[in-house]
């Protein structure tokens, strides 16, 4: 086959363009820091890399469910400590009302400190965190208890409950669920009849059996405060088991965003090498042109 000078004339323009091309694709990965920017850049990575987002996406999920579950758990952590620390002195003034010697006016005092606390235990079992009643079970939008006066004798002695025993469960990873809330369906209505009930043998000054009623009003109190305790427990339990699968999803949260780096991102140092020596190619290509086209005769252009 006969070399003309034309044909090495538009040889030397396509090698040209080509070079051109290359260069510009280092530029664009170069300025974006990314290996591709188009599906059709590499078919195969954009495919790793979309099911690597799919999965830091569903992670990410989990941690939110995660951090929600262990803010709320925190939040009834903080409320039952309060509370047991309430029953205690609830029980504590409850004792002090056995005391042989005390009078009438001592023991009516005890009795309206005990009403302080009636009103500070309710205000824990209305705790709200960030806009939900922890203790209402499923029904978390109004406060679950409330004390009313149901002889209409300026005394509050009857507990209602607006909530329900419900569980709420969170899952917090593709294999895990909890139950995020304690439930106070039973838990404070006890607890504030057994303070309600100190309070008014407290009162019952020159009954006959005042210190029976109150020896029960002390079995009562320390029963709850138990139950106060055990709930703690089960709180504590469930706080450890969110915060390590919490860890858990973090470390995989870093390894995956590492994963797709590798996937997407660019190393700079190599990528910047390639530019500077695809624009020397690019140059040489381009003297090299210019002396093909220029030894193109006027002749040879036109035909």
């Amino acid at each position: 086959m006969r070399i003309t000078q034309r044909m090495m004339t538009e040889r030397a323009i396509e090698y040209m363009d080509e070079n051109l091309k290359r260069l510009y694709q280092l530029q664009e990965k170069v300025a974006s820091g990314k290996e591709f920017l188009r599906p059709s850049d590499n078919p195969s990575g954009v495919t790793s890399a979309l099911n690597l987002r799919s999965v830091l996406k569903m992670n990410n999920a989990y941690l939110d469910s995660a951090a929600t579950t262990e803010s709320w758990m925190s939040a009834t952590d903080f409320a039952l400590i309060q509370t047991t620390q309430l029953a205690t002195r609830a029980l504590n003034l409850t004792r002090q009302g056995m005391t042989d010697t005390l009078g009438t006016e001592q023991r009516n005092t005890l009795a309206a400190e005990l009403d302080m606390v009636l009103q500070q235990v309710l205000s824990v079992a209305n705790t709200n965190h960030q806009g939900s009643y922890i203790f209402g079970g499923l029904k978390t939008l109004n406060p679950p208890f409330a004390l009313i006066d149901s002889n209409s004798d300026s005394t509050l002695d009857s507990v209602v409950r607006n909530g329900d025993n419900g569980t709420i469960y969170r899952l917090i990873s593709p294999n895990l669920t909890v139950a995020q809330n304690i439930s106070g369906y039973e838990l404070f209505p006890e607890l504030l009849e057994a303070i309600m009930d100190a309070r008014d043998a407290l009162r019952n000054n020159g009954d006959p059996n005042q210190f029976n009623q109150l020896q029960s009003a002390i079995g009562a109190l320390e029963t709850q405060i138990n139950r106060v305790n055990e709930a703690l427990t089960t709180n504590g339990a469930r706080q450890r088991e969110v915060r390590l699968t919490k860890d858990r999803l973090e470390k995989s949260q870093i390894e995956l965003k590492s994963l797709l780096s590798q996937k997407e991102d660019v190393n700079m140092t190599e990528a910047i090498s390639y530019l500077q020596h695809q624009q020397t190619v690019y140059q040489t290509v381009l003297e090299v042109g210019k002396r093909a086209i220029s030894a193109l005769s006027l002749f040879d252009l036109l035909g």
